[in-house]
């Protein structure tokens, strides 16, 4: 771009555009900003994302760094998992608890033709990722184009994915939305075909609505089978 172009740019009508200038201003701030004192992955100098660690130091191998999505005080930088791919980097939040423990969840619910949510069960929780707040998601989303999570849901040992298939929802992080689902309940092994699986995953991909906080099985019927879930990561590229 040439000076001529620039000056056209930021004056419309011969006046400044301030919220150009500003926008110029902020970029080139943060080319500095990462010139003179390039991030290192740690509390005192987090990434805004691992992609910008990874540019930074691309001979970084992966692991735990943090980052800053709204790169104010690093106070609120978080831990972040940082997958470094030969050819791109994975910003991954790990819940605090990714178990849902194995148990019987609806036993108590065979005539409740409703859905139950696990966090209100005893020994259920929402899932909660450490240092992910409001602020700190908003913009980590728009420094992302992508965000994918896995959830698998597994049979107690000596159980098998049966045939009847049983609705669930996953809440999402608005906490107003939730992905619908099927699942197949869990039956004894000596019930169904010995090679069954035990475990099937559920995949999301939903740059605005992940990570998921919750997760509901609608009741009813026969629901003596013990299963559980295990959250992994959501991570955003």
């Amino acid at each position: 771009m040439t000076l001529t172009q620039l000056k056209d740019l930021i004056y419309l009508s011969d006046k400044p555009n301030y919220p150009l200038i500003q926008t110029l201003l902020d970029s080139l701030h943060q080319d500095l900003r990462l010139l003179v004192d390039p991030p290192d992955g740690s509390k005192e100098h987090p990434a805004t994302t691992c992609l910008e660690l990874w540019l930074c130091h691309p001979d970084y191998t992966s692991g735990m760094y943090y980052i800053d999505p709204n790169q104010g005080s690093p106070a609120d930088a978080l831990l972040a998992y940082c997958n470094f791919s030969g050819t791109a980097a994975h910003t991954c939040l790990h819940p605090r608890d990714a178990q849902i423990p194995t148990k019987a969840w609806l036993k108590d619910s065979e005539t409740d033709s409703s859905f139950q949510w696990l966090s209100k069960q005893e020994q259920g929780f929402q899932f909660y990722y450490p240092g992910a707040n409001v602020v700190q998601m908003r913009f980590l989303r728009l420094q992302s184009w992508r965000a994918v999570q896995k959830i698998t849901y597994t049979c107690h040992p000596g159980h098998r994915l049966g045939h009847t298939d049983r609705e669930v929802k996953f809440l999402t992080d608005t906490r107003r939305q939730s992905y619908l689902g099927a699942l197949n309940d869990c039956m004894p092994g000596e019930e169904v075909d010995s090679l069954e699986p035990r475990e099937s995953v559920f995949e999301f991909e939903d740059l605005n609505l992940l990570p998921v906080r919750d997760v509901a099985v609608f009741g009813g019927g026969n629901v003596t089978g013990e299963f559980g879930f295990t959250i992994g990561p959501v991570c955003f590229s």
